[in-house]
């Protein structure tokens, strides 16, 4: 609401004064056009009259009629006035009335348009001496008006009257109604914002509106509270007819160098689950933090808090979200998992470099947090040299790690490495790339037992290689309705043995997942402490159809991995345990209206699904089609998935629709997630309601129910759920 009516008092008073200045303007550059020009030198005027049109610079004044009395330094301009503007839309009146030095005058029938397709009209406008702005029956909508008046337009604000107060840079408000097609909903005697011609000033916001079977019906108000020009704050309070109120602050603050934001919320409560409130009344929160800066053009430096206090489900009691939306630093946390961290990382246009110190919060009541380690340093970093002569790229990299837990084993290891390539193409297309891999590792692992007694030292050195070459061969086949291209690929390495005596346990290569990028990875460790040694032949085929000229396509691919020789070191469930590995499948349709992906992983020697992972989209008539579908197998935690979203919509009119979405777990049979609801959207306005369950059992908390509502009528704002 605030920029559409500041701007509606703005152009009034351009309206008002592109008369005077365009007639105060150099007369060298003032240009009058008119059917007639007149003296009445008995009346003593001046009158142009016929399709004036007035210029000066690139301002123009449109009108049937002219007047300039200088008797009492009054213009006067009648019949279709418009004024013209560059990079402004025209503005309108029947009548214009000022006095001839710009400080008085009024308007009758006045009308523009605004930004973002705003439209607002005023019987009477009138600018005082002091420069402000009075509008009388005056309305403001962003909604599309028929021109013979049968449809009202879907909203519609309107005031008795609009008033630009100069002096404390407000726009006051007199019987203000909002109306619905025509009908007064809602109503206010009075009411102010800030002036447009100020970029940030204090103020309520948009309150946000749900229902929910835990904390009953809720009602949140933001207040704005502009500090200075770098620095505000957002005080929202938050009522709830289940549980206590809840005040949540969120801060931003800007320096000649970064910016720093805190959000932060808290309440005096008990804790409850699905069967109530229990245990004492505490003070309960959290806080999430994030600031970077600027330490040099290449470099900079930041820090990351998040941190609650009161019970570990308190984000997810009160629909805060448990990722830290919005507050995210260099690094990120696992799921279910907050991170406390300060770095400083730098980059240039050959180079990156990072350095971090981190620690973890579980957010779960059962999980000693005891066991999560404190990292302290993290050092990362890698250099790309291209060699000289054409002779390839070297990328250089370090890599540096310290643990330290309350329980658990101290993990201390850096590693350096060098690892080169050079692309080849020879005639026919056949693409050849030889690569080498070098690299250098240094561990000091303290290994303690659960009861932090200490059970063994592991230290070492150990250097490594791998060196192997990469070859891919597409051919073509251009048809007159299909072009064909079939792309097999080859890759094959050898690398050093890491030895029986020197391989440390593994911390960080836990989790491995077989896939069409990770199946020709020279190294396919994703950590440090695991290395694949031997020899190995990785082999693809990708064959691709896709429509001569147009987009439509299906691309398919298929590979698989051979071990020669080395040990097994991956985890069985990664794919690439044993020395034949699983097949890896993927493939993709676009076909107008139709969407279809699939990537899968096979077992080699079975056939059987290891994982599944498709997806698919339908646009047809009016109705609109998506799922997903993941299947993992049994992992050797014994966990497994099998889950299936889906989400449709149906256009019921060009404006209104239903849609539902739901995301089932196929092993529990069970929905996790459901929303269901209707929407509403046109030219200015965007409303929807919907139910919402999250079925999700965590600790002693159960499933969660809603009913949102979200109401926007665009360039004024609105009301939207948490």
């Amino acid at each position: 609401m605030k920029r559409s009516w500041l701007a509606l008092g703005c152009a009034a008073a351009a309206l008002l004064s592109g008369l005077a200045e365009a007639r105060q303007s150099d007369p060298g550059r003032s240009y009058l056009d008119a059917a007639e020009l007149i003296e009445d030198r008995a009346r003593g005027l001046y009158i142009a009259r016929g399709a004036v049109r007035m210029r000066s610079d690139e301002r123009i004044v449109l009108a049937d009629e002219i007047t300039y009395d200088p008797a009492l330094g009054r213009i006067i301009a009648t019949g279709s006035v418009e004024i013209h503007e560059p990079g402004r839309p025209a503005q309108l009146a029947d009548h214009v009335e000022l006095d001839d030095d710009m400080r008085e005058g009024f308007a009758r029938g006045f009308a523009t348009l605004l930004e973002n397709n705003g439209r607002t009209a005023a019987a009477l406008a009138l600018r005082r001496a002091d420069g402000g702005v009075e509008l009388s029956d005056a309305y403001y909508t962003a909604c599309d008006l028929c021109e013979d008046g049968s449809r009202e337009p879907t909203w519609r604000l309107r005031a008795d009257q609009v008033t630009q107060d100069v002096g404390a840079d407000m726009i006051r408000y007199r019987n203000v109604r909002l109306e619905i097609r025509g009908v007064p909903v809602l109503y206010s005697p009075a009411f102010a914002h800030a002036d447009p011609s100020v970029e940030r000033k204090s103020g309520f916001l948009a309150p946000a509106l749900d229902v929910s079977n835990r904390l009953g019906l809720s009602w949140q108000q933001p207040y704005f509270w502009a500090i200075g020009p770098s620095q505000d704050l957002i005080i929202a309070p938050r009522v709830m007819t289940e549980v206590s109120p809840l005040l949540e602050l969120e801060w931003r603050k800007r320096f000649w160098s970064g910016e720093l934001r805190v959000q932060t919320a808290a309440t005096y409560e008990r804790e409850f689950d699905r069967d109530g409130p229990f245990g004492d009344r505490d003070l309960r929160g959290h806080v999430f933090a994030v600031g970077e800066f600027d330490i040099t053009r290449h470099w900079r430096w930041g820090f990351g808090a998040q941190a609650v206090t009161g019970g570990d489900l308190f984000l997810r009691r009160y629909g805060y979200s448990e990722e830290a939306v919005g507050y995210d630093s260099l690094l990120t946390a696992p799921q279910r998992t907050l991170i406390s961290q300060v770095w400083t990382a730098g980059r240039g246009p050959a180079w990156y470099a990072d350095a971090a110190a981190y620690q973890f919060n579980a957010l779960s009541e059962t999980f000693d947090d005891d066991i999560l380690p404190v990292a302290a340093p993290q050092v990362r970093g890698h250099y790309q040299l291209a060699l000289p002569a054409g002779a390839g790229v070297a990328e250089f990299s370090f890599n540096a790690l310290s643990l330290t837990r309350e329980l658990g084993d101290d993990y201390h290891r850096a590693s350096a490495g060098v690892e080169w390539s050079r692309a080849l193409v020879f005639p026919g297309g056949l693409r050849a790339e030889p690569f080498a891999v070098a690299r250098a590792d240094v561990f000091d692992i303290t290994q303690r037992d659960i009861a932090g007694v200490e059970t063994g030292q592991f230290d070492t050195a150990r250097w490594l290689g791998a060196a192997g070459l990469d070859l891919s061969w597409p051919f073509l086949r251009p048809g007159e309705r299909v072009d064909v291209i079939l792309a097999p690929r080859l890759a094959a390495i050898a690398a050093t043995q890491a030895g029986s005596g020197n391989v440390p346990p593994n911390f960080d290569s836990q989790t491995l997942d077989l896939d069409r990028s990770f199946l020709f990875t020279p190294v396919r460790s994703p950590g440090f402490d695991v290395w694949e040694d031997g020899a190995r032949v990785d082999l693809g085929l990708t064959a691709s159809f896709n429509e001569a000229g147009g987009p439509r396509g299906l691309e398919l691919f298929a590979g698989r991995s051979y071990r020669l020789s080395g040990d097994d070191r991956f985890p069985g469930a990664s794919g690439v345990a044993d020395d034949a590995s699983d097949w890896v499948a993927e493939g993709q349709l676009n076909y107008d209206w139709l969407l279809l992906g699939a990537r899968a992983r096979l077992d080699g020697d079975t056939g059987s699904v290891n994982r599944l992972d498709a997806n698919g989209s339908v646009q047809l008539w009016r109705a609109s089609l998506s799922a997903r579908y993941t299947d993992v197998a049994l992992q050797a935690t014994g966990a497994g998935l099998r889950e299936l979203s889906a989400a449709g919509e149906f256009e019921l009119t060009s404006r209104w629709s239903v849609f539902y979405r739901q995301l089932h777990d196929l092993e529990a049979d069970e929905a996790r997630r459901v929303q269901a609801g209707f929407t509403y959207g046109d030219e200015c306005t965007l409303m929807r309601i919907y139910y919402q369950r999250i079925n999700e059992r965590v600790s002693t908390l159960g499933p969660s129910e809603s009913i949102r509502f979200e109401l926007v009528l665009f360039t004024l704002g609105g009301v939207d759920g948490r």
